[in-house]
């Protein structure tokens, strides 16, 4: 395992107080460690044959996204998961991001 540095998995969520006009933030919900993955010729050509982008394929250690996991935080950065892929037999999952235009507020618990 060669990990490259700590990622924050984060739920988009709304943040305002009752009566409020809505405001969504991204909440965090865990953190894992992880790796880039080099994203091959095969894979970025049957994003784009799928009129499909992404920006990053990172590989988690030792843990699981959770359902409403939907976004995750690298250096300040904020991307969406667009594909989650189990790696069986590995503890890991990869997972393919694209990253966002506009950023949210993050929110630690």
């Amino acid at each position: 395992m060669d990990e490259q540095g700590i990622l924050t998995i984060c739920s988009l969520e709304n943040v305002a107080l009752p009566g409020r006009m809505p405001t969504e933030a991204l909440v965090e919900i865990d953190t894992a460690y992880y790796e880039m993955v080099q994203a091959g010729i095969t894979r970025t050509y049957q994003a784009l044959g799928a009129d499909r982008r992404f920006d990053l394929v990172v590989k988690c250690f030792n843990t699981a996204v959770p359902q409403e996991g939907l976004y995750v935080v690298i250096f300040g950065d904020q991307y969406r998961i667009d594909i989650c892929r189990r790696i069986i037999g590995k503890d890991a999952v990869e997972l393919t991001l694209v990253k966002l235009e506009d950023y949210y507020d993050v929110i630690s618990e």
